[in-house]
């Protein structure tokens, strides 16, 4: 049953913040060195989301053409697929992964909506784009924890991996109630 819950509370969280994305895209607030972090505490259970620039996450956010810069997209996947490498939380937790998603990077201009072309040509019309569209790319991660209680925080190392990132914005559903707050190189633990 709390699976269940934490389904619904990241699916209604990520929601949310889907529209707020959309919502500061449609203001021109694609912000380079600036990515999104939610996270979902419950019971046992932790699930973080991790959304930003593929400019700081890979190194350029248009769609990889030549071999080096396929190469390079590969790598950003790869990086994504070790959280151990991004995120650290107190061992006594006992926080095993148990489940990952990846996002690819996709420029922004479609909103990940589905549209028809007419519809689509009106939808960009509407919006201030640039030509070369921004893209954003990031990964859901499941965490079950043997000793919830001793889950007490998290310290982003992303930081070190990613270092044209320079702040995160954190939106949290934790066992206390809602959290908030900025993460960044020199302030990267956050704790509840």
């Amino acid at each position: 049953m709390k699976a269940v819950t934490l389904l619904l509370a990241a699916a209604a969280f990520g929601a949310h913040a889907n529209h707020d994305e959309h919502e500061s895209h449609s203001h021109g607030a694609h912000e380079h060195g600036h990515g999104h972090l939610n996270l979902v505490v419950d019971g046992d259970q932790l699930m973080i989301e991790l959304q930003a620039p593929a400019a700081d996450l890979v190194g350029f956010e248009h769609a990889a053409k030549s071999d080096e810069e396929k190469a390079q997209y590969a790598k950003a996947v790869a990086r994504l697929q070790q959280p151990d490498a991004l995120f650290r939380f107190d061992p006594a937790a006992g926080c095993k992964l148990t489940q990952q998603e990846l996002q690819a990077a996709k420029e922004d201009h479609d909103h990940d909506h589905d549209h028809d072309k007419a519809a689509s040509d009106k939808h960009e019309d509407h919006h201030d784009h640039d030509e070369a569209g921004h893209a954003d790319m990031g990964a859901m991660y499941t965490y079950t924890c043997a000793t919830p209680a001793k889950l007490t925080g998290l310290e982003a190392t992303l930081f070190s991996v990613y270092p044209s990132l320079e702040k995160l914005s954190v939106q949290g559903i934790l066992p206390t109630g809602q959290t908030a707050g900025e993460l960044t190189p020199s302030a990267n633990k956050l704790s509840w």
